[in-house]
């Protein structure tokens, strides 16, 4: 009889046991996961600050440029620098500008034409490209420029002939 006790005791313990580790360690990986996200999240909203303050350099130095072309032409800067201002045409934001005119003028880009490649202007080409049967990775290059340029008809885009291609492509 003590021995049939010890043996119900020993089993019922060890089958207490089994149950409550699987419990631990269901709660591990739960509680791994949970980490997991946590750092997927706070690397994205890092991901999306260097972006936003990428965008806002962008932007600056843009307004920057077409202010000193502006002292330049207008000659009331007495101010000498060593920095040159190339033409709009050359300038990765005039291409970039070209670009939102031609994508706006084919109903793709309803943003303002600042001459920043920002998350709005890279969706744009994509779909541009999708629906034009191009390989949709968001980069201006010669086939996608090609077919664009087409709908670079507006009066108030850049002097840049829209037979030009971008260099290198816009990334």
């Amino acid at each position: 009889m003590f021995r049939k006790s010890l043996i119900c005791i020993s089993v019922a313990f060890l089958a207490a046991f089994m149950v409550s580790g699987c419990g631990t360690s269901q709660k591990k990986v739960q509680s791994e996961v949970t980490g997991i996200k946590t750092r997927v999240e706070t690397l994205e909203s890092r991901v999306e600050s260097v972006e936003s303050k990428q965008a806002e350099a962008e932007r600056t130095t843009a307004e920057q440029a077409q202010a000193l072309d502006e002292m330049k032409t207008s000659g009331t800067s007495k101010v000498k620098t060593n920095i040159s201002v190339k033409s709009k045409e050359n300038t990765h934001a005039g291409r970039i500008k070209d670009v939102q005119q031609a994508l706006k003028n084919a109903g793709y880009y309803s943003g303002s034409i600042d001459g920043v490649k920002g998350k709005s202007t890279k969706k744009a080409i994509k779909d541009f490209q999708k629906a034009n049967g191009l390989k949709a990775d968001g980069v201006v290059g010669r086939k996608t420029w090609e077919i664009l340029s087409n709908h670079l008809s507006s009066p108030s885009t850049s002097a840049a002939p829209a037979s030009a291609s971008p260099e290198e492509g816009i990334k």
